[in-house]
């Protein structure tokens, strides 16, 4: 055996004599060192390994001198190499001796066993020739008896024996060259032609032109056992001869152009086939294999049959939209029971099962291109439901709904015609459906929901009006969120290509403004109705009141108009959230009316003033209550509601207590005026002076003050961005503003258009008086501090509190003396 790598470098060494590591071949000095140094505490003996490695140095070095010397003289060196290379070639030698004894034996080994091999091969091509052989011989008798069978009729037993001569002479491809086998083959061959005309033509017999047995199922079963195994083609051959002939009266019985073949008589076709389908289960189901799924393939024949029969039907004449939906729901309940009766036949796809047959749609598609008469049909009636809808509302309000009836309806409508119209199709009639949908959605808002709040202007305040208005105003939001979940019932329904295209905003967004309207409309029918009541204000001679009564009769009205429907409001708004916005404009625009109303009196007393003060008190607390009116519980008024009105108060208080300052003197009263209003226009000036009754001659000294006084006050305005409820008198009124044409009527002295002035205090919204209280920071009717105000706006206040109320104590001294007068006068 050879030696390996180690062994020989082993030998060499031996020979060698090597001892020492530095003599090593392999010789590693990081191996070494750690060897001489383990560990950190032996690096203190470095000086001594030092000291040890030199004395070796000089050893070898002496050594080497000793080696030169002796070679040089005695030649042991050479003689030591000598027997080293001696050593290794006998080695290499005793390698290949090795080498050529293995061939040998290998040689002598293949020359004994050649023979075995030969004997061998010779028992494996004999054993391979005797199953030939017997295989051959098990041929040649099958096709014998084969072909006795076949001439006998023997079906059944051919079926057996077919199958194993077409499995034999699958061992017989490759010897086909062979004449024998080729003239076997082709034998074989002829008998499965002759087989297969035979079994076809007694199969054929075997029905009568009706399709019924005339001979046994079971020679009949026999003739399908052979087809089974002559292949595919002859078993697609009997399948189709045996459909046709139990269609063949279907075929006679319903042409096209026959009146039992229109579309209102299409159960009777669906009844024929299932007369056909019995009679295959219950007299051929002994026949035929049960792969062969028979009766399967006759539906599906039959399906082919009558779509086409439909077709041409439905083009030659356009159906009604009753007969049409009957035939569709007929189709699709017979296409379901197919479904349900072959869901169990299945074939397997890349081992996945299924299904052999499928009915979808299979005779229903024909009907798909015609639905747009059922949704003309459905436009019809739609129409006709919104046409008697505004009646309908209104017989079915008995104070306990909170809808109108007919919306409820209207979707329970949608929600049964989208599901009949999913049953129909999901493609194209269902988008047109959603199209539908929109319309009358739409035609809803605009027959029932608008035309419902409209009124008479002419007519008094009804009750019933303001209770059809909540309600549309609930239908309205109803419609809304129902909108929605009909438009995602829409995109669960229909297909994926008209997926994108459902989209119900418009609408939503229409409902969302007819909500707003409805809100709008409550609010302006009320105030409308206080127009009157206002009048009543302005037929007032608020310049000759000498004493403060209870509240004005108007304000007493006002709060019992406000106490017979904003209740009903409250009740019925089925969203509080409404409600409190109907609050919020309700609250805007009497604020407004009522101080369009103030401006628009001739002349004002200083108690005309303080009449109209209290006057403002009862109306706040009107307002301030209207959140709460209808709370079953104790619930407190909104914050943000509060300031809303307590910002318009403050408006009106702002310009009733300048009418209450006295003149004298003019100074303090051109001082209350900077504080309360807060600006340097001479209009807004003059304005409240003509209200206070001063003659325009006698306004000069007064004018001439406050223009002097203004330019003093560096922090006062004269444009609309401090008081943004005040505009020039002689602006352009709308033609519903009466206040406004009103005060346009009055002779004043026009003023600068960059000006502002105080009669559109009545023309600005609530939410504008947010930048005139920074100015006006204390009044009684807000007692509350502000702490968010700077330290100069705080002493303002402190000031106009401490004027206001020398004024006051100064007005109630001057009306008692004048009162002392005229008792003594009388």
């Amino acid at each position: 055996m050879a030696l390996s790598m180690e062994g020989l470098e082993k030998k060499v060494l031996e020979e060698l004599k090597v001892s020492h590591p530095l003599d090593s071949p392999d010789f590693n000095p990081t191996d070494y060192i750690n060897q001489l140094f383990p560990t950190e505490q032996s690096l203190s003996s470095i000086d001594l390994v030092l000291e040890k490695i030199s004395e070796k140095s000089h050893q070898v070095q002496k050594q080497k001198e000793h080696l030169t010397s002796t070679h040089a003289t005695h030649g042991h060196a050479d003689e030591a190499l000598s027997h080293t290379k001696s050593a290794i070639q006998s080695l290499f030698q005793n390698i290949q001796d090795i080498k050529t004894k293995a061939a040998q034996s290998e040689a002598m080994v293949q020359d004994i066993t050649r023979d075995v091999k030969t004997l061998d091969f010779a028992k494996r091509h004999l054993t391979h020739s005797v199953t030939v052989l017997k295989r051959l011989q098990m041929l040649v008798t099958a096709v014998d008896q084969l072909e006795t069978m076949t001439s006998n009729k023997q079906y059944k037993e051919c079926a057996q024996l077919l199958q194993a001569v077409t499995q034999l002479m699958q061992q017989f491809k490759t010897y086909k060259s062979v004449p024998q086998i080729a003239t076997l083959s082709e034998k074989i061959r002829q008998l499965q032609s002759q087989l297969e005309t035979s079994v076809f033509q007694d199969f054929k017999l075997g029905f009568n032109s009706e399709g019924a047995l005339r001979t046994d199922a079971w020679k009949l079963h026999d003739a399908c056992l052979v087809a089974t195994v002559l292949g595919d083609a002859t078993q697609e051959k009997f399948t189709r001869h045996y459909v046709d002939l139990q269609l063949v009266g279907y075929r006679q019985i319903f042409r096209a152009t026959d009146e039992v073949s229109q579309i209102d008589n299409i159960s009777r076709r669906y009844a024929f086939f299932k007369r056909s389908l019995k009679m295959c289960d219950d007299d051929h189901a002994d026949i035929f294999p049960q792969n062969w799924y028979i009766s399967g393939r006759m539906a599906e024949k039959f399906c082919a049959y009558t779509k086409t029969d439909l077709e041409q039907i439905l083009a030659n004449r356009q159906p009604e939209m009753q007969d049409l939906l009957k035939a569709l729901q007929l189709t699709l309940e017979f296409e379901a029971q197919l479904n349900k009766r072959y869901e169990t036949q299945t074939y397997k796809v890349n081992q996945v099962p299924s299904p052999t047959f499928r009915f979808e749609r299979s005779v229903s598609g024909v009907f798909v291109p015609y639905l747009w008469i059922y949704i003309e049909a459905k436009d019809r009636t739609l129409a006709d439901m919104t046409q008697t809808y505004p009646e309908t509302d209104k017989a079915a309000d008995d104070d306990t709904i909170t809808v109108l009836p007919s919306s409820t309806d209207l979707f329970y409508f949608y929600r049964e015609t989208l599901s009949q119209c999913a049953r129909f199709s999901t493609g194209g009639a269902l988008w047109d459906l959603c199209q539908l949908f929109s319309k009358y959605l739409m035609v809803y808002r605009e027959k029932v929901l608008l035309h419902g709040i409209a009124r008479d202007e002419r007519l008094p305040l009804s009750m019933d009006h303001l209770r059809m208005v909540v309600l549309s105003l609930n239908t309205a939001d109803y419609c809304c969120l129902t909108t929605s979940q009909l438009e995602e019932k829409l995109k669960d329904q229909i297909d994926n290509d008209y997926k994108e295209k459902v989209n119900l905003d418009q609408v939503k967004d229409a409902f969302k403004t007819t909500i707003s309207t409805c809100i709008d409309v409550l609010v302006k029918t009320l105030n409308g109705n206080f127009d009157l009541l206002f009048q009543q204000m302005l037929r007032l001679d608020w310049s000759n009141y000498d004493t403060v009564g209870d509240q004005s009769s108007f304000i007493t009205e006002l709060q019992d108009v406000a106490a017979r429907t904003i209740p009903m409001f409250g009740r019925t708004i089925s969203n509080k959230r409404y409600f409190r916005t109907f609050c919020d404009r309700f609250a805007d625009i009497l604020l407004s009316k009522y101080f369009t109303t103030v401006f628009r009196c001739r002349v004002i007393s200083e108690i005309g003033a303080e009449q109209m003060l209290l006057d403002t008190q009862s109306i706040k607390t009107l307002l301030l209550d209207l959140p709460t009116m209808t709370a079953q519980e104790v619930a407190t008024t909104p914050a943000l509601y509060i300031k809303l009105v307590n910002r318009g108060i403050t408006k009106i208080e702002m310009a009733l207590k300048t009418v209450m300052t006295p003149i004298q003197p003019i100074e303090g009263y051109v001082e209350n005026y900077i504080f309360l209003v807060g600006d340097r226009h001479v209009g807004n000036f003059s304005r409240l002076l003509d209200l206070k009754g001063v003659k325009r001659p006698d306004q000069a000294p007064l004018i001439d003050i406050f223009q002097k006084r203004c330019s003093q006050h560096t922090n006062l305005t004269n444009n609309a961005n401090l008081l943004p409820s005040i505009t020039s008198i002689h602006d352009t009124a709308s033609p519903n503003s009466s206040g406004i044409t009103h005060l346009q009527s009055n002779h004043l002295p026009p003023t600068s258009p960059s000006v502002p002035s105080l009669s559109s205090f009545a023309s600005v919204s609530a939410h504008s008086f947010s930048s005139f209280t920074r100015s006006v920071t204390s009044t009684p009717s807000s007692p509350t501090p502000d702490h968010s105000l700077p330290t100069s706006a705080s002493n303002a206040k402190a000031r106009l509190n401490e004027n206001f109320m020398k004024i006051v104590k100064t007005g109630m001294a001057f009306r008692k003396d004048m009162q002392d007068r005229r008792d003594q006068m009388s």
